[in-house]
């Protein structure tokens, strides 16, 4: 009788273990969401989406090794100087978490026109972002391209 008691509790602790939601999966998940968003408002120039998943202090570095600040970057995407006609994120995109700091790393296929000059770009990538309020923004961006294969 002692031992199914001790097994009746086993399964219910266990049961009510597996049912608690994972914070990391599910901050990994967010993280991976506000990425896609990210792609999303670049692919469409959507400045405003831009602005609340652009943290203020963001650092962006393109494959050309062009620094912009937040506000520099947007104002080539507003102005249509620049133009991110597609962004397709490779199988090997992945996440780390550190707290409220995450940094997804992959590579990408990024078809861009920038100054009436249309490029067709292979990079590798690394991202930070912080949970801030409840929102990821991005803080950093830094691409660099792949050599032709």
């Amino acid at each position: 009788m002692r031992s199914r008691a001790c097994l009746a509790i086993f399964f219910l602790v266990a049961s009510t273990l597996a049912q608690v939601p994972d914070s990391s999966s599910s901050k990994e998940e967010e993280l991976r969401l506000a990425e896609q968003g990210r792609v999303e408002a670049l692919v469409n120039s959507d400045v405003p989406r831009l602005e609340k998943l652009l943290g203020d202090d963001l650092t962006y570095t393109h494959s050309t090794g062009i620094k912009e600040s937040k506000a520099e970057f947007l104002h080539r995407i507003q102005s249509s100087d620049l133009k991110y006609e597609s962004m397709q994120h490779e199988n090997d995109v992945s996440a780390r978490l550190y707290g409220d700091t995450g940094v997804l790393t992959g590579s990408s296929r990024v078809k861009v026109r920038a100054q009436s000059q249309t490029l067709n770009l292979h990079i590798r990538f690394t991202e930070v972002w912080v949970k801030r309020s409840g929102t990821w923004q991005l803080v950093a961006w830094q691409a660099t391209k792949i050599a032709d294969e």
